[in-house]
């Protein structure tokens, strides 16, 4: 059977608590998309002790953005954090849902590595001079991280933030980063050419409902059409950390799930 089993001893089938969750409407190709993503994180390690519901809705947002939870693809990842489950972008996804807006005619990002870097101009922007040999290109270090699209009306705009800048960011912003220089599923790099993706598309790109969607779901546990983002230190006041308690105390774990 199709059972999602939790410790209550309660019982929904995969359709029934998709079923809930879109209230009552029956979609036979999103359901199925939906079994998709939550059978792509069944095994994934640090999942199984995390509350039953964050996980649920996590795959559901990324049902309801149409990217698939296959951790190779990296569009998106389900993320267990203090037994939790977070929804987590990746570059990959933005882009993924910037081309799928049809505003965009390319968008591109890449690290820069030593001696590319030629001039910064706050003005007129940044000129770049590219190693061309890839071999020798891959032992220079890398310096920083450079987003860039056009758009189908012509305009174009590139972010570049250093090494360090992005460092920063990650200190600031992650709790998980702090005090482990490191990200549970995800490498450095691919953080950071995220970090800078998502800077340049909120300050000069257009944000489809899909890619606001996606910003405002980033990192954050989902409970229904809340938003907690526990592993940003900024805002673990008093009232989130009420909100998780309760979370906890419903006890909702995996045991076992079949799809």
């Amino acid at each position: 059977m199709n059972n999602l089993t939790n410790n209550n001893k309660n019982q929904l089938t995969i359709e029934e608590w998709f079923t809930n969750k879109n209230q009552g409407s029956i979609d036979l190709k999103e359901i199925q998309r939906f079994k998709s993503n939550v059978l792509a994180i069944k095994n994934q390690l640090g999942l199984s002790n995390a509350n039953l519901s964050t996980i649920l809705e996590a795959c559901y947002q990324a049902t309801l953005l149409q990217l698939p939870l296959e951790k190779n693809f990296g569009y998106c990842w389900v993320v267990p954090f203090k037994g939790k489950a977070q929804f987590q972008m990746g570059y990959k996804g933005y882009i993924q849902l910037a081309m799928r807006s049809q505003q965009y005619k390319l968008i591109s990002t890449s690290d820069v590595r030593l001696g590319e870097l030629k001039k910064i101009d706050r003005l007129k922007g940044i000129k770049f001079n590219w190693i061309q040999n890839e071999l020798e290109r891959l032992k220079a270090p890398i310096i920083g991280y450079v987003a860039y699209f056009k758009m189908k009306n012509g305009q174009e705009k590139t972010l570049y933030m250093s090494k360090e800048e992005i460092e920063n960011h990650f200190n600031t912003y992650s709790e998980t980063y702090k005090k482990n220089k490191k990200f549970i599923v995800s490498s450095f790099e691919a953080m950071a050419l995220k970090t800078v993706l998502t800077q340049l598309l909120r300050k000069w790109g257009i944000m489809s409902v899909e890619m606001q969607t996606a910003y405002e779901s980033d990192q954050a546990i989902i409970l229904e059409d809340e938003k907690i983002y526990i592993d940003n230190p900024n805002n673990n006041n008093e009232e989130t950390l009420s909100k998780l308690k309760e979370l906890e105390k419903e006890e909702k774990i995996i045991e076992n799930f079949e799809i």
